[in-house]
C-alpha cells in the first residue's frame, strides 16, 4: 500500500522512480563546438587508438598498426591477423597490442613477439584498453568474459557485466586480477601516486582501483551523461577523458524493457538497434526521435543524438574542468582515443573517421 502511494505521488510530481534519467549537460559539461573548431589533421576511416611513441604518433585502422603524421600522411607499420582493440606504449616504444578476441602481443623492446592469451585463468579475449607501469608490467582491462570488444552494443544490450582488471608480469608470467564484475571496463589511467583509475562504460563512472592487489573501488566520478572510455595522464596535471557515445533516454529506457529487448537483439541488425553508436545519420533506417530530430530538415544541434562528441579535461582526482563538445550535428563523433604529442592533443574520433588537434596550451586556456 506504502509503495503505491509512493509511486502515484512520483508519478503526480514527476519523479524518475527507475533510476534511467540522463544528467544535463551543464557546468564544466556544457555543450560547445569545441571539436568542429579543431584542427584537421587528416581522415582515416575507423582510426582508434592513438598513442604517442619515442618514434612519434602511432594509431590503429582494423588489424593495421599506422604511423601517422601531424600533416594528415599515414603509412602500415605492421599487419596483424586481428583487429587491433587497445594499444599502449612504454616510455622505451614497446607496443602492447590488444588483438580482439586473441588478447595481448608485445612488439619491440625484450619482450618483442609475446603474447598473453589468458590471465588469472580468464582468457583475455576482449582486451580494451592497457597501461604500462613499467617495462616490465602492464595493466590490462577485459571488457567483457564472453563478447570481442567488437560486439560492444551486445554487451550493453545484455547488461553485461563480466569485465575485468589485470596486472600483467611481462617477466614472470604472473597474473592477479585487480576487479571483476565490471560493466564494460573500456580506458585506464595510471594516476601519480599510483592508483589506477578504471572507466566503467555501462555504469557510466571513473573508478579508482589499488595499485598492486585485489580491493574494493572507489568512485572517483559518477552519473556521467555519456560512456566514458579512454583516459590519458595528461603531462601537465589531471588526465584527459574520452566519452565516446552519448546516454539516451530512450536507451535507458529499453534496457528496462526485457522482452522488447530480446526480441530487437534477436530480429533487428545491430547497426539500427535501439543503442548508442559511435557515428548516426548513415541510413534512414535507423532509429530516429521524430520531430526532436530535424526541424525544417535541419538537424540541429540540440537534437537527441545517438552519436557525439566528448572530451573532458579532469584535475588529477578526475574532476571535470571544462570539456570540448562535437553536437548532434558535428563532423567529430565517437571520440575512442586521445594522445598528447608535438605539443598538441590529438584526438581520434573512430566514428567519424577523422583525427583532430587541439594545442594544448589553448586547450588549458580555453575554460
Amino acid at each position: 500500500m506504502i509503495g503505491a502511494f509512493r509511486r502515484a505521488y512520483a508519478s503526480f510530481r514527476g519523479f524518475d522512480t527507475a533510476g534511467s534519467a540522463v544528467p544535463a549537460m551543464d557546468g564544466p559539461l556544457t555543450p560547445n563546438t569545441r571539436l568542429d573548431e579543431a584542427r584537421v589533421i587528416g581522415q582515416f576511416a575507423g582510426i582508434d587508438n592513438l598513442v604517442a611513441t619515442p618514434g612519434g604518433l602511432v594509431g590503429s585502422q582494423g588489424s593495421d598498426i599506422l604511423a601517422l603524421s601531424d600533416t594528415g600522411a599515414a603509412r602500415i607499420l605492421r599487419s596483424l591477423e586481428a583487429p587491433v582493440s587497445c594499444l599502449a606504449a612504454s616510455a622505451d616504444g614497446t607496443l602492447a597490442v590488444g588483438l580482439d578476441g586473441k588478447g595481448v602481443v608485445l612488439i619491440g623492446g625484450r619482450h618483442d613477439g609475446q603474447r598473453v592469451t589468458e590471465a588469472a585463468g580468464q582468457a583475455l579475449i576482449c582486451p580494451t584498453s592497457a597501461a604500462f607501469v613499467d617495462a616490465d608490467t602492464l595493466i590490462v582491462t577485459n571488457g567483457s568474459a564472453s563478447l570481442p570488444a567488437a560486439a560492444w552494443k551486445r554487451d550493453l544490450m545484455t547488461e553485461g557485466a563480466s569485465g575485468s582488471v589485470f596486472r600483467l608480469s611481462l617477466t614472470g608470467g604472473k597474473a592477479v586480477r585487480l576487479a571483476f564484475g565490471l560493466a564494460y571496463p573500456s580506458g585506464i589511467a595510471l594516476s601519480a601516486e599510483g592508483d589506477i583509475f578504471v572507466a566503467e562504460a555501462w555504469r557510466h563512472r571513473v573508478l579508482c582501483l589499488p595499485a598492486t592487489s585485489a580491493g574494493l573501488p572507489t568512485v572517483l566520478l559518477g552519473q556521467l551523461p555519456a560512456y566514458p572510455g579512454r583516459m590519458l595522464r595528461r603531462a601537465e596535471g589531471g588526465f584527459w577523458l574520452a566519452l565516446f557515445a552519448p546516454r539516451n533516454q530512450l536507451v535507458e529506457f529499453v534496457l528496462r524493457e526485457d522482452a522488447y529487448r530480446r526480441r530487437m537483439i534477436e530480429t533487428i541488425d545491430p547497426d539500427l538497434w535501439i543503442a548508442p553508436a559511435l557515428t548516426s545519420g548513415v541510413t534512414f533506417l535507423e532509429p530516429i526521435q521524430g520531430g526532436a530530430r530535424k526541424k525544417l530538415n535541419q538537424l540541429k544541434p540540440w537534437s537527441p543524438s545517438w552519436s557525439y562528441g566528448l572530451v573532458l579535461r579532469c584535475d588529477d582526482r578526475m574532476r571535470p574542468v571544462e570539456s570540448y563538445h562535437s553536437r548532434a550535428d558535428g563532423h567529430v563523433h565517437g571520440v575512442t582515443s586521445l594522445a598528447e604529442w608535438d605539443g598538441q592533443l590529438m584526438i581520434g574520433a573512430k566514428g567519424s573517421g577523422v583525427v583532430v588537434g587541439l594545442t594544448i596550451g589553448r586547450a588549458r586556456q580555453a575554460a
